[in-house]
Parts: structure tokens; sequence; C-alpha cells
């Protein structure tokens, strides 16, 4: 049994929320558990402005983690500061326990300054993650920041990940991808995506509502919140059972 610690959009640094309260609460958490999970999954929007200070801030936090880290960028990030503050590629393979958890680079760097809130992957990344999934059987995760098909939120489906479609091909030839791993939607949701699960970790500085729910579109009083992925593979293919969590800070 593998046991993942999927967090999402922490937006260190952001001006409305107390993100390194909400954040420490997250930590705390998962610190106190007996036996910690194994791994520690982190899709995107580390930081809110994608500043140098946000990112120490971000790496302050990351260090009380004593397991291994698999991390990648989202909308708010800003590649290079993401890179240099974090000391991580913005795309990477991190293998654990006999799983490999591929994380990609869905960022659009800003257009004259102004931040670009939709995600695309592009032809020669897309070639790059067909490449490392076909270099091992060993069971897989796609971790990406953007949601790579629409869950039903007018304020997120257009920000969507562009060329969802494309990545769906590559994974279909991909028996051993297990789940898809999103952050970006500030929700704790689960749908299908290219035959397999597509999981939402939540969001640690917000939660984004439903549309029909009678609470701000952008829920800063709600409480922070992550996932708990267990895999079993004791028999094939493995299996996934979700848990995912709401703390008071």
């Amino acid at each position: 049994m593998l046991v993942m610690a999927h967090v999402s959009d922490t937006h260190f640094g952001n001006d409305v929320q107390d993100p390194a309260a909400r954040a420490a609460a997250v930590m705390d958490h998962l610190l106190a558990m007996n036996p910690r999970p194994d791994v520690l999954v982190l899709t995107g929007d580390v930081a809110d402005h994608g500043l140098a200070a946000e990112y120490a801030e971000a790496r302050a936090w990351l260090d009380r983690w004593p397991a291994p880290a698999a991390m990648c960028p989202g909308n708010h990030d800003v590649r290079a500061a993401f890179v240099d503050g974090l000391g991580v590629d913005a795309r990477s393979v991190v293998e654990m326990a006999g799983f490999r958890f591929v994380m990609l680079d869905s960022l659009i760097d800003a257009v004259a300054g102004e931040r670009v809130d939709e995600g695309r992957l592009g032809e020669e990344q897309l070639s790059w993650v067909d490449a490392r999934l076909g270099e091992s059987d060993d069971p897989a995760f796609v971790c990406l920041h953007h949601p790579p098909t629409t869950i039903g939120l007018e304020l997120m489906d257009p920000i969507r990940l562009m060329d969802g479609d494309a990545l769906a091909a590559v994974i279909d030839h991909h028996p051993h991808v297990v789940a898809t791993l999103v952050g970006h939607a500030h929700t704790m949701s689960a749908t299908a995506f290219a035959g397999r699960p597509l999981l939402m970790g939540g969001g640690v500085v917000s939660t984004v509502t439903a549309d029909a729910e009678d609470v701000d579109t952008l829920w800063y009083a709600a409480p922070p919140s992550f996932a708990l992925h267990l895999i079993d593979d004791s028999a094939p293919p493995p299996r996934i059972t979700t848990h995912w969590r709401a703390l008071p800070t």
C-alpha cells in the first residue's frame, strides 16, 4: 500500500488569505500521521505572484517534509522562479516504491506582463510524457496543474488545460497509468479522464464553489483541504481510494 498526500494551490504570498498558516495546518496534520504518507505531490500554484520571497517561504514549508516530494508549476507560478526557488525542474519523473509520478508543466508564460490562466502542454511536452510513460510498465500517475477536461464550474472550465484531448490520446496508449492528479480548481472532486480517475486535490488557500451554491465563488472562509490517495497494489491493476480532508486552521 502506497499512501500519497496530494496538496495543491498553497498560493504563498496571497494578499487576501494567510496562506502560510493554512499550509502549516496541512503540514502539521500530515506530519502527525503514523505512519506518515509515503510521498507528497504538490500540483501547482505554489506561489501567488511567482516572487522569490514566496518560493523561499514555500521551500521552508517543504523542508519540514522528510519523505519524497514531487511538484509542478501552476498558472500563478513563474517558471524560472519556481525552478530556482524550489530547486526542482518544472517537469520531472519521481520514482517511489515501484510507482512513477510524471510531473508536467502546463504553465503558459505571461503575455505582456499579464498572467495567462488557462494551461497548455504543447506537442513537444506531449511527446516527452509519451516517452517517459513508455520507459517503464511500473504503475504511473500523470500529475499537472490544470484539469484536462471540464468539471462543471463556470469559473474554472474556460481556464482548463486547452490540449486535454491530446493528453488523453497519450494516456490511452499506456494502460499502466493509474490516474491523473491535478489542482487549479480549488475543489475536492473526482471525475474520469482517458478512462481513468481524474482526482483534484482541493485547495489550501481557498475553495471554488459550485455555481448553484449560495457562497462566494472564491470562498476564502472555507477550510484548507487536501487529498490522501491510498494505492493498493496487492493485485493488478492497482486500485486507488481517495479520502479528502478539510482542516481547521
